[in-house]
């Protein structure tokens, strides 16, 4: 699905995603990632909610979003209770949804000035 913004203070923008990539600026990206508006990490090492811990979460908050998404891929998927406290303690909200619409989300929220991370966890095409 493409996806364009009217207006673009962000550094970096999801232009396009679909099934085990993403498009971000002219980039085209077939692995896992974390995204804000102003920084990006391409080699973010999940590979599915289970790979999820401290280490992993910690490239989340590294810019004190207000807002966590994590994108779990084809198919919503929910994760452990120690995630769910690594967050809690933190005082963030998180959302965990499917890949696309973790975009779409994070799309609107970085399009209005919001502080929003995202992790994509992208999955090879099938």
């Amino acid at each position: 699905m493409r996806l364009n913004q009217d207006s673009n203070e962000t550094r970096f923008t999801i232009r396009e995603h679909g099934d085990g990539y993403v498009i971000i600026n002219e980039e085209r990206l077939t692995q896992s990632l974390v995204l804000t508006p102003t920084t990006r990490h391409t080699q973010w090492p999940v590979h599915a909610i289970e790979d999820l811990d401290e280490q992993t979460l910690s490239w989340l908050i590294e810019d004190d979003p207000e807002v966590v998404l994590i994108g779990t891929g084809r198919q919503q998927a929910f994760p452990s209770g120690p995630v769910m406290g690594f967050f809690a303690r933190r005082g963030l909200g998180v959302e965990f949804m499917d890949s696309a619409a973790a975009c779409r989300t994070y799309a609107i929220l970085a399009s209005e000035g919001r502080r929003v991370a995202l992790g994509l966890i992208l999955q090879p095409a099938q």
